[in-house]
């Protein structure tokens, strides 16, 4: 008798496990398809968060020169 082994994510059928197959089954097992969509959602994860590392540090390098053209205009009391 096989036990039948089912995608966690999308429920499909993946493949009869044969009795060695049994000790390495955790029951969070993903078939092919939902790894390469989970793949490429990782990667697009990361594009994400590079854009907005970029972003963020351009603004900080806008914040920092206008604060420093600030500083340049400081005239001091005669006091």
């Amino acid at each position: 008798m096989a036990v039948k082994i089912f995608c966690n994510a999308c429920q499909s059928f993946i493949k009869n496990a044969t009795k060695n197959d049994l000790n390495t089954l955790t029951g969070d097992e993903i078939c092919s398809s939902c790894e390469t969509r989970i793949n490429t959602m990782f990667v697009d994860v990361e594009k994400s968060a590079r854009r907005g590392i970029v972003q963020i540090e351009r603004k900080r390098d806008d914040i920092r020169a206008e604060l420093e053209r600030m500083m340049k205009k400081v005239i001091t009391s005669d006091e």
